[in-house]
């Protein structure tokens, strides 16, 4: 399961689905829009999970898509939103319109009695996430932020040594997301809740978060930049967070990056980390092995630096190859919360510190402007 580190994994009161014949049948998803997400990621996943889930229905203003979706799942296509949350014959909706509209979309669908999968942004405002969470509350269902990448098995395994302490003390997690390209889609366009901090940062910074404990908010530095992208939004992301007693979180999303980082770089009291989704690396060195020290005043000998010739011991990690899929992994989790009651895994509080965040860090740079 995915690190939590001290979030609040609220039991949602679930009016579960009922089940068939003694056994689980199929849960019945609507998916809202066709695109990239929808299509490419949860179209895909769910269809290839029908003995957990079926795609009964789809939504999407394109008539070539709800086609498509058609001869694909076999299911009912509507031209709108408001036509698809109506049907009677679905259980699950999965909201992947466009930014703006996640909020909305989310609660209505539970207002109308379905659980809900939420596309990131979770949402665009602290306020928006505490109306969907007060909707989830209030019309018993489940509402559960699409942050997948918890599952990641990369990212659960740098969770994993910093909370061992193998690497010590962790005072600073660099964390970057480099490429160079340019983007000219509704992504990139701030009337549709667009840019690169609430596309990809949603993901990498949900990522740094869980790095803290649940009840820690942050000191936000942040610096976003138009350098590449045709719209009219970020496409160069600078963030720092600091909070006494926490490592530093560095996080770097740019579209204008020719020269790409690592993913991760740790830096801790006994080694550091470093690597990318596919490989990490790891040294660290054992103290109580090095010489004994004492601070000296004295003149240093043949006048060098005083520093240490220090020995590792070193480490590498791939994740398993056998390993389900992130996207898998999650809707595995979520059937057993929707069909047999267990504890939602990532759930909306667990994302409220995100929306936070994200929100400041906007804040944050319109009043730069203004000044």
């Amino acid at each position: 399961h995915p690190q939590n580190h001290n979030c609040n994994l609220t039991h949602f009161m679930i009016r579960s689905i009922p089940e068939t014949n003694g056994s689980a049948s199929p849960i019945r998803v609507g998916v809202v829009g066709l695109g990239r997400s929808g299509w490419n990621i949860h179209g895909k996943t769910l269809g290839g999970m029908q003995d957990l889930y079926r795609v009964a229905a789809v939504a999407d203003p394109e008539a070539e898509r709800r086609d498509e979706a058609q001869r694909g799942h076999g299911c009912r296509a509507h031209a709108s939103f408001e036509s698809l949350v109506q049907d009677d014959e679905l259980d699950l909706i999965v909201i992947a319109s466009p930014n703006h509209l996640h909020t909305e979309h989310a609660i209505a669908s539970m207002a109308a009695g379905k659980h809900v999968v939420c596309e990131k942004p979770f949402a665009l405002s602290v306020e928006d996430a505490d109306r969907a969470i007060a909707a989830a509350d209030e019309y018993g269902r489940v509402l559960s932020p699409f942050q997948h990448r918890r599952y990641e098995a990369h990212f659960q395994k740098v969770c994993s040594l910093i909370d061992e302490g193998v690497l010590g003390e962790v005072v600073n997690i660099r964390m970057t997301w480099h490429q160079f390209t340019r983007r000219w889609d509704w992504q990139t366009l701030v009337r549709y809740g667009g840019g690169l901090l609430n596309n990809n940062g949603s993901h990498l910074l949900d990522h740094a978060l869980q790095m803290w404990p649940a009840d820690v908010e942050p000191e936000v530095f942040a610096d976003l930049r138009q350098v590449l992208t045709l719209g009219d939004t970020e496409d160069h992301v600078k963030i720092v967070l600091k909070a006494e007693g926490c490592p530093t979180l560095d996080v770097e999303l740019t579209n204008a990056c020719a020269f790409t980082q690592d993913r991760w770089l740790v830096m801790g009291s006994r080694g550091g980390l470093r690597g990318t989704e596919d490989r990490l690396e790891w040294c660290v060195t054992d103290w109580a092995n090095q010489p004994a020290r004492q601070l000296e005043t004295e003149a240093v000998t043949e006048r060098q630096y005083a520093k240490d010739d220090v020995t590792w011991t070193r480490y590498e990690w791939t994740p398993p190859a056998d390993q389900e899929h992130a996207y898998v992994r999650y809707y595995q989790d979520l059937y057993e919360t929707i069909r047999h009651d267990k504890p939602l895994v990532i759930e909306p509080r667990s994302v409220r510190r995100l929306i936070r965040t994200l929100e400041r860090c906007y804040e944050q740079c319109a009043a730069m402007a203004t000044t």
